[in-house]
């Protein structure tokens, strides 16, 4: 590496037992004295490379240069640097901040202090829970939604998960005004101006070469606002962004903030140097951000309604991937179904812990889900699966119980009701968890149901998994008066979950691909099986009482 800074031009400065190395970028204008720092040579970090005082660059603003002066020439995690050829990296680092540096001095980035905006604006954040396309009166509330029971100032219009979460403890439970305006273009900054602006003069100035309807749209805000603040937040293309005014001590009086509420604004113009503006940053938690945002074109569960039946070291993990999926939520269902409580026992490969043992297993994973998602409203049962007629009018039945003999009675009701009635998805493992499977039994009663898997119960199966010879252990632990339990590890079931997931997923999309599907952990004691769509066997006694 110190071969190839030297080759580059730059040379050697040791300081405080770290060696930074001084030369310079190569960029149109002419030559930039920098400094280069390596932190370490695994590059987790990136070099640091840092303009010199004495350069003296354009009278403006450029992006990708912060107040230290430290170039940013590559976003995190953009990309993968070399440690096995430091000389190299460091010679690649150098040429990509040149070439930021030379299109940042040249005017042709000034686009990038908008996908930067939110670095540039502020360091105070809240949430943000707007109607799509929503613009207008607005307010700030404050319910209490973390886990240490503070208030997080939420941005909202109407009805809200939040408010739902912790309603006003009063009619008249604390709430500030906004104002909601909208914008076609992205925020940005003018990089010929004072940056931030530092009053309300310089952020009026600010909104009015932003776009000149902004400054009346604050107005608005100041004269219809209540107490002595008020906020407009600009809903721009690359996210949300607000604007607090504070009214000066000595006006805030009846006079000022009643009788002359209309003419707040002009009132503050005069005292531009008194007035407190504070910029906040609004992280977007309404819930089509939240349940849509990672999945993307491939769409949810949201609306859906899905039932799980058996919550225990499959169903819980299952239960919680449908949840951030979307399932129970904005008018779908999401009900659990399980008749057992949480044991000691089950903590080694559970969602739970400690806080919901001898709790049902259902109304536990139900209870927590509804705590850790917004809008979830999740529904829970202690009854028996077979005593419970309305899963029949829900969209999808997932069964994670395990327990053949159920999974065949809930299958029959599958097939009894092809072509109507809801789906149904079977999840289980093999053995100790040496291979994970899952099988979509729909209205098409051409494809295989459970029981055409193997029509016959102690018969072999029509797709063998285990290996000849493999048996399957069991665990005791007398002592502790355990029943006999299977013994595999939680991954086993985290991954048999999201083979399950991921078919729900497809199903909803109308799509499902492959209804059976299959995982394979330990080839050396299952056989990998290729995932497809069965057909239906004459076999089968499920479908023969439906022909």
């Amino acid at each position: 590496m110190h071969d190839a800074l030297v080759g580059r031009g730059f040379h050697r400065v040791p300081r405080g037992g770290r060696d930074i190395y001084k030369g310079t970028l190569d960029i149109a204008s002419g030559e930039v004295p920098v400094t280069l720092l390596v932190p370490d040579l695994d590059f987790l970090t990136m070099p640091l490379i840092r303009i010199a005082e004495s350069w003296v660059g354009p009278n403006r603003r450029l992006p990708h240069l912060g107040p230290t002066r430290l170039v940013c020439y590559y976003a995190q995690g953009s990309v993968i640097l070399d440690r096995y050829d430091p000389g190299g990296t460091v010679i690649q680092c150098i040429e990509c901040a040149e070439r930021v540096l030379d299109a940042a001095v040249a005017g042709r980035s000034d686009a990038d202090f908008g996908a930067e905006f939110d670095v540039y604006w502020s360091s105070r954040w809240m949430l943000s829970d707007l109607p799509s396309g929503y613009s207008g009166p607005a307010a700030i509330t404050y319910p209490r939604l973390s886990a240490d029971n503070e208030p997080t100032p939420v941005l909202v219009a109407g009805q809200s998960w939040t408010r739902e979460r912790d309603p006003p403890r009063r009619a008249d439970g604390f709430e500030e005004t906004a104002l909601v305006v909208s914008l076609a273009a992205p925020l940005t900054i003018d990089p010929e101006r004072t940056w931030p602006p530092a009053d309300y003069g310089q952020l009026v100035d600010w909104l009015r070469w932003t776009d000149p309807e902004l400054p009346r749209r604050l107005d608005e805000a100041l004269a219809t606002g209540t107490h002595h603040q008020a906020t407009l937040a600009i809903r721009a293309t690359n996210g949300v962004f607000a604007c607090r005014i504070g009214v000066p001590e000595p006006m805030r009086t009846p006079e000022f903030l009643v009788n002359r509420r209309p003419t707040l604004a002009r009132n503050l113009r005069r005292a531009t140097g008194e007035v407190a503006v504070e910029r906040i940053t609004a992280d977007a938690a309404n819930l089509d951000y939240v349940y849509g945002r990672n999945l993307g074109s491939r769409g949810g569960l949201v609306g859906r309604s899905v039932a799980v039946i058996g919550c225990g070291t499959i169903g819980g993990f299952l239960a919680q991937q449908l949840a951030q999926c979307g399932a129970g939520i904005d008018g779908g269902r999401l009900l659990l179904v399980d008749t057992d409580d949480l044991r000691t026992a089950n903590l080694g490969r559970h969602l739970l812990g400690v806080p919901f043992l001898h709790r049902n297993k259902a109304a536990a994973c139900a209870t927590f889900l509804n705590a850790m998602l917004p809008g979830a409203k999740v529904e829970w049962s202690n009854k028996d699966a077979l005593d419970l007629p309305e899963l029949g009018r829900f969209d999808l039945v997932v069964d994670a119980t395990g327990e053949e003999a159920l999974s065949i009675a809930l299958n029959q009701a599958a097939v009894n009701r092809r072509p109507s009635g809801p789906a149904h998805l079977f999840v289980w493992l093999m053995g100790n968890g040496i291979a994970a499977q899952c099988l979509l039994v729909d209205e098409d009663a051409d494809m295989a149901c459970l029981k055409c898997l193997k029509p016959e119960l102690a018969g072999e199966p029509r797709f063998p998994v285990l290996r000849p010879g493999v048996e399957t252990e069991i665990g005791r632990v007398e002592a502790c008066a355990d029943a006999d339990f299977v013994t595999f590890p939680v991954s086993r079931s985290v991954v048999a979950a999201a083979l399950a997931c991921d078919l729900a997923l497809d199903w909803a999309s109308g799509s499902p691909g492959h209804r059976y599907r299959s995982h394979t952990f330990e080839p050396d004691k299952a056989f990998e099986v290729a995932d497809s769509n069965p057909q239906a066997t004459d076999r089968c006694p499920a479908c023969a009482t439906n022909r």
